[in-house]
């Protein structure tokens, strides 16, 4: 298997978190007086679970979420 991708046992290491911690500030930066715990902690699993899956780009991460069922019902 390719030394690309991560499995659940592998850490993240302090460059992929910054960039993870980027992307959801970037996302939710527009709402920053409407906060709701639950909807960011669901789209940080969902980032984490597209860095795991191969895609290591502020643009890839921020296409992809926007594309994903999460954010179907959210104003992005």
């Amino acid at each position: 298997m390719g030394g690309t991708y991560f499995d659940d046992e592998q850490e993240i290491g302090p460059q992929g978190l910054a960039l993870l911690r980027n992307v959801l500030a970037d996302l939710f930066r527009d709402q920053a007086n409407v906060s709701n715990t639950d909807e960011e902690l669901g789209l940080a699993k969902e980032l984490v679970a597209l860095f795991k899956s191969g895609f290591r780009s502020e643009e890839e991460l921020k296409a992809m979420i926007r594309r994903s069922s999460y954010l179907h019902h959210q104003n992005y």
